[in-house]
């Protein structure tokens, strides 16, 4: 092979593994910028969101920290289930900024649809132990433990995952505050709603 094909071929081997760099440091920038709060709740359909979460039990993580939307609602790692729930979760939420009034986003069965997003790792980082709370300090009723027997494959197959059971514990539509259960975060939500 002659000298002008080498340094062409160096040349073009060189610049193809530049452009591989350059690529994977913007989609690993892009994936980051794309899961933070700031860039979450900046679509106005998710400000509602973002108002629960923080008068939920669910505001911060069993270190104190502030408990960011990917914390829940997207996979950990850059697998390929992180890419499929990211790639989906981005085109619809920008199909519904784009084509739907926020007054018009059925919350109801919305929620059937988040549920299956939510990843039970992400639950199990910080409720290690399905038979305390999270902070590990008291233990959960009778029938948590049972629930979380048949989750575990102790005494049948739970049916199932951690959403499927623990519904509206970051998040409470108007239309789940009546029932009993939300009791609590309902009141927390109200007082701030009282006081704009």
């Amino acid at each position: 092979m002659d000298e002008k094909k080498k340094k062409s071929r160096v040349v073009f081997i060189a610049g193809g593994i530049a452009l591989v760099v350059v690529l994977l440091a913007v989609t690993t920038y892009g994936l980051k910028a794309t899961s933070t709060v700031g860039f979450c709740t900046s679509c106005h359909e998710m400000k509602a969101h973002a108002e629960e979460l923080q008068y939920s039990t669910h505001a911060k993580d069993k270190d104190g920290n502030e408990t960011r939307c990917s914390d829940c609602h997207i996979p950990s790692g850059y697998g390929p289930r992180y890419l499929s729930v990211k790639i989906y979760s981005g085109v619809k939420d920008l199909y519904v900024h784009f084509r739907e009034a926020p007054e018009s986003i059925n919350r109801a069965g919305e929620q059937l649809v988040a549920r299956r997003f939510l990843d039970d790792a992400n639950c199990l980082r910080c409720h290690e132990d399905l038979y305390k709370d999270a902070k590990g300090e008291a233990d959960v009723s009778r029938e948590g433990r049972l629930a979380h027997d048949a989750y575990l494959g102790k005494n049948g197959q739970a049916r199932s995952n951690c959403a499927g059971c623990h519904i509206n514990i970051a998040h409470l539509p108007d239309f789940d505050r009546r029932l009993d259960v939300n009791t609590e975060f309902a009141e927390r939500i109200q007082k701030q709603e009282e006081y704009r």
